[in-house]
Parts: structure tokens; C-alpha cells; sequence
């Protein structure tokens, strides 16, 4: 505890659990790189290099947004990051300053939140600043006090400009037990307001300069004269407009809506609300916010409520409610992280989305395995996302049987299907009844034999395979026997896949012309020949992962960067960057 001159008392404190996350790059069984990592003080800040006690996203950089089989859906705005983590802490505090310690790709840190763990949240601080750097630091924003008495922080992570995985060690809460006095308070306000104009120089100005005055001419130098020809918005025919607002995202949108009553007419129109991104406003939405969509939504076809609905913001009855009156016309459905998910939930999707051909729950870790029965009835589906989920095998394949446009298929990081044999009979089962599916992941999902592998490399037309922290069998060529057969590939991760060895980067190299991205992180048999041969014939490569590959020296690379420049090649060793 600190006091300060103003007799308040200032608590630190540091995470005690992690309550949410959206992602993590280590396994859900073990200890390094997860979100638990967290808690507790710094274990290896101040020093900066790629550390396992750390908490790590699983991506990082535009890579993952690159995919070519998934649908990009329309007005998305760019304002969350790409993932979060929720921690808690012990005391409830009037938050005054948050300390995240970055030990890797520092900088990532979007937005920070506070929590009162039935939904409610917020924003104590944004960071405008899309850069990251090769040195720790201490995120630490401008303190303030913000009234809200919160124990739990959410912090938003924008790995998407980071050159590789950002890496956290610890979070640090400083706030009060009371909020200061009115008079304290505005006294702080007028200090940091002080503060700001001397920043700005503002000090100096002459006396009798009016600010005010200054920025009005600034704004207005160019005043309409009484006859001027103007063309007002509002003249153009009402077709014109819609075609205009389709342009705009949600938030325009709703702006808009208030600027007079023949917009506030226009913004009502279904037609407008066809694709609709929820995402970024999740911590605002609710069972109101449905409601006021569902007037709008006789047209809905993309939907997106990833990280909506946390800590009862609204119930899996108010998801089924809005479903089952809107969902008849939806094409794309997007649940990222929604723990509001039940068994009641899937079953109004189910029997209220007919044509529904996308559905994503990645990161639902507590959607019941029994739930997952009712997927079997969307006949239609063509992207099913169901990564770090509680699926079981006998419940996919026969969900699977149905969707007989099945195009891609992502389990990663599902623990149920790491049980001895399961990717061999999801592969198996996919060479029979599905030889035509383009993209699959199974990463960190189990492993996968010599039956396995054979099934999977008759998926001639993979373009997309990420099999990395996958066992695989030692012997029998797999890799390019792959490479061979599947010669569409335009992403392969191979990470941790220590059997990979030269002869498979030639047949890589020989079969593959299309590659843009490959992960071999982690193999010690390839070297620089392999990989130079990689570069020299995939010419369409943006992507190529070689760290932790003990045969790969950092003179290699350099070499291979200027060379190449139009590649991003990613090379650490042993906390060693290049």
C-alpha cells in the first residue's frame, strides 16, 4: 500500500486468476506460453526475448486475415484487437493506473478495461499507437482515476502489426479502496488539464488570445455565400442514399440515424443491416441491443457476436429469442468466445439458420459436448470453425455426414480429439466422404499415424493445412508424399513437426508453386539448402517460419532477406533474434 499527500491509499496488486481469453499459444494442459501465466508478479521482466513463463496469443501479424477460403465479411471496422484475456484480482479498486509488462513484440497493448464481472465495462484506457518493439517495457497509461470499482481488468491485444508473437508477463493494478473527494478529484482534472496546455505551449500564447475564436476560423475559413449552389444529401433520391449507407459501418450508421428524421427514416431499412459486425461494440451489447437490431433485420444474412454477451450480459434465452425471429435468412454466423452458449443455443441454430454456411465457436470452452449433436441438422455448411471447443469424435462425424459442402474445417486446440486415433479417423473419414475439403487445422489437436497420414495426403485439393504440434509418424516421407499429392497448398504449418528434412523442402519446393505461407519452427534436421530451394521456387511466398531450427544460422537469413525482401522470414533461437 502507498500513501499519497492527499492522505489516499494506494493499493497494488497483481492478477490472482485469469478468468477469460480468447487464445493462447500453449497447450490447455500445460504451462508455457498460457494465459495462467499471468498471475502473480513478473517472472521475467525486464528481460525481452521469447520466454515460456509468459502468456502468448496464438497469432500474430496480417498472416492469419490472409486465409483464402474464409469469407471477409462487409463493414468491418478495426477497432477491437485481436485478442483478450480477462484477469482478476483480489481487492475491488477504483482503478489509477494499470501496468502491463511486455517482454517480447512490446506495444501490442490496444485497449485496457474495467470489469464489474456481471458485464459491465468500462474503457480506462485506448492506445492510439500501432507499433511494436524490440524491447520490453512496462505499458503503463497516463494514471487517472476512473469511477468504477473493479477487481477484474480486460486487456486487448493487437498482435495484427507485431512482427512476431507479443509475449506478456504480468499485470499490475493500482487503485483505491475509496474514490476521492470531489474537490481532490477536480483538483486532479485541473492539474492534468494544466499539464496538457503546457505540453501543448499553449501558456505562451498572447494575452486575449481566444482559442475558441481561433478554432472556429480554422474550421470555417471558406463561408458559403448566401447564393452559393450546394447540393444537399438529403436531395438525392432515396435509392441513391441506400447505396451510399450500405458503405457504412455500424457506428455511421447509427450517427447518421440522428442527423434528421428522412435519415433517421432511411438508416431503419433492412436492407442496410444485411451484415452486421457486433464485435467491436461487445461491451456494450445486450438483450436491447438485439431488440433494436431485430427491427432491422428481415435481410440478415452476416452476423457476428464474437465476445458479446460475457459475465450474463445477456442470456443464451435472449441469443435463441433473437435467432429464432431473424436467423431463417443468415448465411454466416460468427460466436467467437460467447460463453452465453448452451445446449439450447445450438439447438435454436439449428432449426432456425437453414442456409446457414458458416458457423465459428472458436474459443467456446464451456459449450457442453452434448451440444454439438445439434450440428447435424445445418445441411448447407461449408466453413465450420470449431477450434479450443469440447467437441467429441462420434458427435463430428456424424455432424459431418450432413454437410455435404463441407469446405473447411478448423479443430485446433481441441482436447477432446487428442485421444489416441481421433485425427486418424477424422482424416480417414474426410478422404472418403469429403476429398473435395480446401482448408483444415488441426493444430495441437493429437497426433496422427501412418494410416493417418496416408488419408490425409490423398486430400488433393488442400490448400490450406496447419498440422503444427501435431505427433506425427517418424517414418514413411509424409511430408512429401504431401506435397506430392496435394499440389494446391498455399499455407502449410509444420510447426514442431521434428521430421521434417530436406528432401521434403525440395518436394515442397518441386510441387508446390502456389505456397505462400510455411511454419517448419522447431525442426533440427532441415538446413539452409532445403530451405533455399523453398525461396528460390515458391515464388509466391510472403511467409517462411524458421526459428528453433538449430541448423539455421542467422547469417543464413540475412542472406535470405536481401535476397528475398518480399518474404518475411521469422527466425529466434534460444532468445537470440534476428
Amino acid at each position: 500500500m502507498l500513501d499519497n499527500q492527499q492522505g489516499l491509499v494506494f493499493i497494488e496488486q497483481y492478477a490472482s486468476r485469469v478468468t477469460c481469453y480468447s487464445s493462447q499459444y500453449g497447450h490447455v494442459n500445460g504451462i508455457s506460453y498460457t494465459a495462467n501465466n499471468l498471475v502473480g508478479p513478473p517472472s521475467r521482466f525486464p528481460a525481452y526475448g521469447d520466454f515460456p513463463e509468459t502468456y502468448v496469443p496464438r497469432t500474430y501479424g496480417c498472416w492469419w486475415k490472409e486465409s483464402s477460403v474464409i469469407f471477409k465479411g462487409k463493414n468491418e471496422v478495426d477497432q477491437t484487437g485481436e485478442d483478450f484475456i480477462d484477469v482478476q484480482f483480489q481487492k475491488p479498486v477504483y482503478p489509477y493506473c494499470v501496468n502491463v509488462y511486455e517482454t517480447y513484440n512490446s506495444g501490442c497493448v490496444r485497449r485496457l478495461w474495467a470489469g464489474d464481472g456481471q458485464g459491465n465495462w468500462k474503457l480506462f484506457h485506448e492506445n492510439p499507437v500501432k507499433q511494436s518493439q524490440k524491447q520490453s517495457q512496462i505499458f503503463s497509461p497516463e494514471p487517472h482515476h476512473l469511477l468504477f470499482l473493479t477487481s477484474l481488468i480486460r486487456i486487448e491485444i493487437d498482435g495484427s502489426f507485431a512482427d512476431y508473437y507479443p509475449e506478456v508477463d504480468a499485470v499490475l493494478l493500482v487503485g483505491t479502496e475509496t474514490y476521492p473527494a470531489p474537490e481532490e478529484s477536480v483538483k486532479l482534472s485541473v492539474l492534468g488539464l494544466y499539464a496538457k496546455v503546457v505540453g501543448l505551449g499553449l501558456h505562451r500564447l498572447v494575452p486575449g488570445f481566444n482559442i475558441l475564436e481561433s478554432m472556429q476560423r480554422l474550421c470555417f475559413t471558406d463561408k458559403l455565400s448566401q447564393d452559393a449552389s450546394v447540393c444537399h444529401l438529403s436531395n438525392l433520391p432515396e435509392e441513391i442514399l441506400r447505396v451510399i449507407l450500405t458503405l457504412l459501418d455500424l457506428r455511421s450508421l447509427c450517427s447518421l440515424a440522428c442527423a434528421s428524421s428522412l435519415f433517421n427514416k432511411i438508416c431503419k431499412d433492412s436492407v442496410l443491416f444485411t451484415s452486421v459486425n457486433l464485435k467491436p461494440y461487445w461491451h456494450c451489447v445486450n438483450l436491447l441491443t438485439l431488440k433494436w437490431l431485430g427491427a432491422r433485420s428481415q435481410c440478415l444474412q452476416y452476423l457476428d457476436l464474437s465476445w458479446c454477451g460475457s459475465y450474463g450480459k445477456f442470456s443464451s434465452s435472449d441469443f435463441s429469442w433473437f435467432i429464432k425471429q431473424y436467423g431463417k435468412r443468415l448465411r454466416i454466423l460468427r460466436l467467437e468466445n460467447c460463453s452465453f452458449l448452451n445446449n439450447e443455443a445450438l439447438y435454436s441454430i439449428s432449426t432456425s439458420c437453414p442456409y446457414l454456411q458458416e458457423l465459428n465457436l472458436r474459443g467456446c470452452r464451456d459449450l457442453e459436448s452434448t451440444a454439438f449433436w445439434h450440428l447435424g441438422k445445418l445441411h448447407v455448411m461449408e466453413r465450420l470453425i470449431l477450434d479450443s471447443t469440447q467437441i467429441e469424435l462420434p458427435t463430428l462425424l456424424v455432424s459431418l455426414q450432413s454437410m455435404a459442402s463441407l469446405s473447411h474445417l478448423s479443430l485446433g486446440d481441441c482436447q477432446n480429439l487428442s485421444l489416441l486415433g481421433s485425427l486418424d479417423e477424422i482424416s480417414r473419414w474426410l478422404n472418403r466422404h469429403r476429398p473435395g475439403i480446401i482448408s483444415l487445422d488441426f493444430w495441437r489437436s493429437g497426433h496422427l499415424s501412418n494410416h493417418g497420414m496416408e488419408a490425409l495426403v490423398g486430400l488433393e485439393h488442400l490448400r490450406e493445412l496447419d498440422i503444427g504440434w501435431c505427433g506425427l509418424p517418424p517414418n514413411g516421407n509424409w511430408i512429401s508424399q504431401l506435397a506430392n499429392r496435394c499440389r494446391s497448398l498455399e499455407k502449410l504449418f509444420l510447426t514442431a513437426a521434428r521430421i521434417v528434412k530436406d528432401a521434403d523442402l525440395v518436394a515442397i519446393a518441386q510441387y508446390c508453386p502456389n505456397l505462400k505461407q510455411l511454419d517448419v519452427l522447431g525442426n533440427s534436421y532441415i538446413t539452409w539448402e532445403g530451405c533455399s530451394r523453398v525461396l528460390d521456387k515458391c515464388r509466391k511466398l510472403r511467409l517462411l517460419d524458421v526459428s528453433y531450427c538449430c541448423q539455421i544460422e542467422a547469417i543464413h537469413v540475412a542472406n535470405w532477406r536481401r535476397t528475398y525482401p518480399n518474404v518475411s522470414i521469422k527466425r529466434i533461437f534460444v532468445n537470440e533474434e534476428d
